[in-house]
């Protein structure tokens, strides 16, 4: 009778936890079995931070055609993540890049020297910058019961922008019509992937610290005016990966449904 009692109890036991995972999907268990917290079904925040181009795409060397002579920026963003089970979800990043323009003193000097003249100066058209959307694969390790550490892999579609120049050539005493390069835009399948650290504030509130290495490599077609002569740098195309890492802070809303 005993046996049969504790089977009983035991099923009896089963049951409720199963009724109880149904009623609050919710609830997740720490480690030690003593705290809980509410586990995320739904997040949904808003991210910014710090954009460090890397490779060819942040080179300044005016001979080198692949240089990009992109410069630290930021990025803005929206993203939420729905949660399929406890560890796995499904996250979504639409974000902005601008990054600076590094070197435009580089590209002066090169066309001073290449035309052989008594100066020049050079000035920026436009920005370097990508507008992406992505989506992917989210997972999640609790640490503690506030604490846990994220992993996503996200693919989709990334629209970037160019920066182009005006040079301006002065020779006896002559300034000639600027030298130009416009901006372009391309748009190419985009990569981005990386590792956080979600904290969570309050019942509905979070805060994540995102580190994340970005890619894409669409191929700019480039218009060059008043390039009458065959000297300086000249490139009617730019078709390099435009990689980087980023580093955000992310304020999250929490929905535990």
């Amino acid at each position: 009778m005993s046996i049969n009692l504790k089977t009983f109890r035991n099923m009896k036991n089963i049951f409720k936890n199963m009724l109880f995972t149904i009623a609050a999907s919710g609830i997740m268990i720490n480690s030690n079995a003593q705290n809980i917290t509410l586990a995320n079904n739904f997040m949904v925040g808003v991210t910014g931070g710090i954009s460090t181009p890397m490779g060819n795409f942040a080179k300044t060397d005016y001979d080198n055609n692949a240089s990009g002579f992109a410069g630290a920026g930021y990025n803005l963003g929206i993203t939420g993540t729905y949660f399929l089970t406890r560890h796995f979800g499904i996250n979504a990043l639409v974000s902005y890049s601008q990054y600076s323009f590094k070197g435009i003193q580089h590209i002066a000097d090169g066309f001073h020297e290449s035309f052989d003249v008594d100066s020049s100066s050079a000035t920026t058209k436009g920005s370097d910058h990508s507008i992406s959307i992505l989506v992917g694969p989210y997972y999640t390790v609790p640490l503690s019961a506030k604490l846990s550490v994220h992993f996503r892999l996200l693919a989709g579609i990334t629209s970037s922008t160019l920066a182009g120049w005006d040079v301006v050539l002065t020779d006896a005493g002559i300034t000639h019509p600027p030298l130009t390069q416009n901006t372009s835009s391309a748009t190419a399948f985009g990569l981005q992937g990386g590792i956080g650290l979600h904290y969570t504030i309050a019942r509905h509130w979070g805060v994540m610290l995102n580190g994340d290495y970005f890619y894409s490599k669409p191929n700019f077609a480039i218009e060059n005016l008043d390039r009458n002569a065959n000297a300086g740098r000249e490139i009617s195309s730019y078709n390099q990966p435009l990689a980087g890492i980023n580093v955000n802070i992310t304020l999250l809303y929490e929905l535990h449904l």
